[in-house]
């Protein structure tokens, strides 16, 4: 009978630190998860080498995606024909929307005003040349040019420096 006794006793204080683990467990996984430490973004590029390898590039594919030239010899339409091509246009367009991303980072920002939000028309032209891209909109892709060209004249006038 000792035995049963002994047995109960220890199935029952397993039982109960078991319940005690649940518990634990339980309110360990409610709290909040401590955030691994950040790690400093540190620019690589200036601003201008990203406005010569990315913006430049980028702003000069989108403008001459789209065309209509009218010469002796007729009219010639100019304009993605493939998917490759619009998937290269559309690739284009992102690397131009992420390159104001790249100038709004600290270290490369001139202002918190103008500044951002001519930044974020970049992006806003980029973005709507990935929704012509998306819709195979030769219409839309010039439209997007012209959106495109605005925010670069737009900074230009106020921060370009040569």
């Amino acid at each position: 009978m000792r035995t049963v006794h002994m047995l109960f006793a220890v199935g029952a204080a397993l039982f109960v630190f078991g319940i005690g683990f649940v518990v634990v467990g339980a309110r360990s996984a409610r709290q909040v998860p401590v955030e691994a430490p950040r790690t400093t973004i540190t620019p690589v590029a200036s601003t201008k080498q990203i406005m010569t390898a990315i913006v430049g590039p980028a702003s000069n594919a989108i403008f001459n995606a789209v065309s209509t030239t009218v010469s002796d010899k007729g009219v010639e339409e100019v304009a993605p024909r493939n998917d490759e091509e619009w998937a290269a246009l559309g690739s284009t367009a992102a690397a131009l929307a992420e390159a104001g991303n790249l100038i709004m980072m600290e270290g490369r920002a001139v202002d918190n005003g103008d500044w951002m939000k001519m930044s974020q028309a970049m992006i806003a032209a980029g973005r709507q040349t990935l929704q012509a891209v998306d819709a195979k909109s030769p219409d839309a892709v010039l439209a997007a040019g012209e959106s495109v060209n605005a925010s670069c004249d737009n900074c230009h006038q106020r921060y370009r420096r040569e």
